[in-house]
């Protein structure tokens, strides 16, 4: 529909969808017309308890299946998004999403019918079971009948329900993709936290920002930590499996190229890695504790350990480049 939305790979999921549902339709027909279930009780048999208890949840997940592929299949051109960079501080980073007039529809997957698709589950097993019952008394005509339309009718609402509730297959965020910007949110405590060192004076948050004719995405997000230093410094921080590795920050040099190093140091008593390195003819300079995963997440609860790590990287930092700290004035001294 616009050129920034591409939706000319779900083409490919249209036969298969269908087939799908001739088949299975197909087969439980061909099962219960031209191989009778024989008189009742049908309760005490196994595989008939199986069969119609349990059709119209299989033909609900194959629908589900196809309808979620599909809607995997939708992409954006990124060239026909007009991209800028842009800045926030990490309070009011969450907030762009929720501005201007741009709209994404069920893009991002709607989350009313992926509830909508949780409850069909549940639904398919209570009636399938509901027509198994009831045909000792209604017979095993009327019966067969009544589950072969459950069976395509909750085929149909898997589909739909999967399709509009899933997620469009796309590396870029917002309604594509809004767990990418909630990956970075999550993380506030512990941002938050670093703030409290004194040589941060704010985290902020570097994206670009792409605009179509409906579409709005967000890309290639970066959290920094603004140092209180004279010059000012932007170091960036790791999110990226932040859980398992601790705190790692890292600061690119604007010009020169530092020597490359690669060492364990100690920080406030706790062995840290250090690696000054280059990347596309960039030199940086990044820390990290050294440590396993349950020490590094518990060393993302600490302040402390925190802003050590902090210290220990402008320190290595002013190996290369000339600053004064700058003692860091709270909220409070300037209220006073």
């Amino acid at each position: 529909m616009y050129e920034e939305i591409d939706r000319s790979g779900q083409a490919k999921w249209t036969l298969p969808t269908i087939m799908g549902f001739i088949v299975i339709v197909g087969l439980l027909t061909v099962k219960l017309f031209w191989d009778p279930l024989g008189d009742p009780p049908y309760t005490n048999r196994v595989d008939v308890v199986f069969l119609i208890g349990f059709a119209p949840l299989g033909a609900c997940l194959l629908g589900s299946l196809f309808g979620a592929l599909r809607k995997r299949a939708t992409r954006v051109n990124p060239d026909r998004l007009e991209f800028s960079d842009d800045v926030r501080n990490l309070d009011d980073f969450g907030e762009v999403y929720y501005e201007g007039d741009f709209r994404t529809g069920e893009l991002g997957g709607h989350p009313v019918y992926g509830c909508g698709w949780a409850i069909t589950l549940m639904l398919t097993v209570f009636l399938g079971f509901m027509v198994l019952f009831s045909m000792d008394v209604v017979g095993p005509v009327i019966g067969s009948i009544v589950e072969i339309i459950l069976v395509a009718l909750f085929y149909i609402a898997g589909y739909v329900s999967a399709f509009r509730g899933a997620p469009m297959g796309s590396k870029l965020v917002k309604d594509p993709l809004h767990h990418r910007i909630t990956k970075y949110l999550t993380k506030c405590d512990v941002l938050r936290s670093i703030t409290q060192c004194d040589l941060v004076s704010e985290i902020i948050v570097r994206y670009k920002i792409g605009k179509g004719q409906t579409l709005k995405v967000i890309d290639d997000i970066r959290v920094l930590a603004a140092t209180t230093t004279e010059p000012s410094f932007e170091v960036e921080i790791t999110i990226e499996k932040m859980e398992n590795i601790g705190p790692e920050y890292t600061y690119y040099l604007s010009e020169g190229f530092a020597t490359k190093n690669e060492e364990l140091i100690h920080v406030a008593g706790k062995e840290a890695h250090l690696l000054v390195d280059e990347v596309d003819m960039n030199s940086f300079i990044r820390v990290r504790y050294d440590m396993g995963t349950l020490r590094s997440r518990w060393n993302l609860g600490t302040p402390e350990s925190l802003c050590h790590l902090m210290h220990a990287l402008l320190d290595e930092m002013s190996k290369y480049v000339s600053f004064t700290i700058v003692p860091k004035i709270e909220d409070s001294e300037l209220n006073e």
